[in-house]
């Protein structure tokens, strides 16, 4: 950390007017403020924690590389000794089914890996970095509210109250960055979130001290089992531990006898595949769960704010999305407001048109494969080998992250992609739908004779 990182920090020059206010010091906010006080913004964060802090999300995209080194970070990466991560291994409850990725294999090969890491550590170095980079942060800083203009269109500042005080300062700024994510603190004054019916998943997960990993280089890859209910995420870090979720009905939650730990371990139990990986692994922390985690803001800019990351939008987790979603937005979000700013000192909701078109582009095509992943027809499709190489390469780019720019070859195989789809629900529509008869997700009852 610099020595005016540190100053910047101190109670005692706690900043009454700055350039830029984001409110968060997650991946979304630490980027965002990294760039502006690169590019020479007067930038401060507010982060209600202190960091290291745990966080669900450890799986990270081959195209967050390229964002890594962007924001200066990739070196300080690479030294803290991640797991390296090459690709992705699916499974199918009781069947045959597997679906091997290789991210090597997408159309863009300059995207072959990326990492596994711990969020703790990986938030914190992400604060860090912003804080060496000339952003002034305060950790256990809440931000209490947003302050708009007397007509309620434009956002001027916050109030904030920092740890061991009674009362909140005020921060007058050019533009408000919510990056709060689930908390989502705008959201809330913009016309509140909207939740996905379709996605109406809650997760349950806990760290254990081993499991059975591949050998080789694809020891490193993400597993994901699906169930007739839902599905499993096995994480391995490079200390040997690994992360665990199962993502099922929210229902399933709601209704279940007990608590979310019976309800997790029963549910270990019940599927052959997790339970031999995790034979003989011990649990290292409490089980912790997430409910009705899918929504979108219904507002995402305006005059002189905007928000990023899970704070606009969340998607269920099955593809990795949410570090990648979180940067990606702050750094286009950055480069809108240091055009605005150096064009015409504010900054206006039509600065952020861009940023708001390309942010909502990249959910959408994110979001058609996760809900395809719970119909059983796009399932099957997933499973079944592509009969052109492009098209697998295309679906392979998607997974890898390259959804905010996608090349044309990339669509054609993407689109390729659905198109099979229609095909496969003909198929099950003729013969049944086999091994993924219940694949939606959703628990069915029992037929009677």
């Amino acid at each position: 950390m610099t020595e005016q990182g540190r100053e910047n920090a101190s109670v005692g020059d706690f900043p009454a007017e700055v350039d830029a206010v984001v409110c968060g010091g997650g991946p979304g906010g630490s980027t965002f403020a990294t760039l502006m006080a690169r590019m020479g913004h007067r930038t401060v964060v507010f982060e209600r924690e202190k960091f290291p802090r745990f966080h669900i999300g450890e799986s990270l995209l081959p195209w967050n590389m390229p964002l890594f080194d962007r924001i200066g970070v990739l070196s300080k990466l690479e030294a803290s000794g991640p797991q390296v991560k090459r690709g992705a291994r699916f499974y199918h409850q009781g069947s045959s089914f597997t679906r091997l990725v290789s991210f090597a294999n997408g159309i863009d090969s300059d995207h072959p890996s990326s990492f596994q890491v711990k969020r703790a550590d990986f938030d914190a170095l992400l604060l860090d970095h912003a804080r060496e980079s000339g952003a002034a942060v305060f950790e256990e800083a809440r931000v209490t509210e947003v302050l708009f203009t007397a007509d309620g269109k434009r956002a001027r500042g916050v109030k904030v109250l920092l740890k061991g005080e009674n009362e909140p300062r005020t921060v007058e700024a050019k533009v408000v960055v919510d990056a709060t994510g689930r908390d989502a603190l705008l959201s809330r004054h913009l016309g509140g979130r909207t939740r996905d019916p379709l996605l109406d998943r809650s997760s349950a997960f806990t760290h254990y001290d081993t499991f059975r990993r591949a050998e080789g280089p694809t020891g490193g890859d993400i597993v994901i089992v699906t169930t007739p209910d839902g599905w499993w995420w096995l994480i391995p870090f490079s200390d040997g531990s690994v992360s665990v979720g199962v993502v099922m009905p929210s229902r399933r939650f709601k209704e279940r006898k007990g608590t979310v730990e019976q309800l997790f371990e029963e549910s270990v139990l019940a599927v052959p595949e997790v339970r031999e990986l995790l034979e003989g692994s011990k649990r290292t922390m409490d089980v912790q769960a997430i409910a009705d985690y899918s929504y979108r803001a219904a507002r995402v800019s305006g005059d002189g704010f905007c928000l990023v990351g899970d704070a606009a939008s969340f998607l269920d987790p099955v593809f990795s999305t949410g570090v990648l979603l979180a940067m990606q937005s702050a750094e286009i979000a950055a480069s809108s407001v240091d055009r605005a700013l150096r064009r015409k000192g504010r900054v206006d909701a039509a600065d952020f048109k861009s940023f708001e078109r390309t942010f909502r582009g990249a959910n959408r095509r994110f979001e058609r494969f996760v809900h395809g992943f719970y119909e059983p027809h796009v399932l099957e499709t997933f499973y079944t080998p592509a009969p052109n190489a492009w098209i697998g390469r295309g679906v392979t780019t998607m997974l890898g992250g390259g959804v905010f720019h996608p090349t044309f070859g990339a669509r054609l195989g993407i689109f390729a992609f659905h198109l099979s789809t229609v095909f496969i629900r003909v198929l099950q529509a003729i013969r049944g739908r086999g091994a993924f008869e219940r694949a939606t997700g959703i628990l069915e009852p029992e037929k009677t004779p």
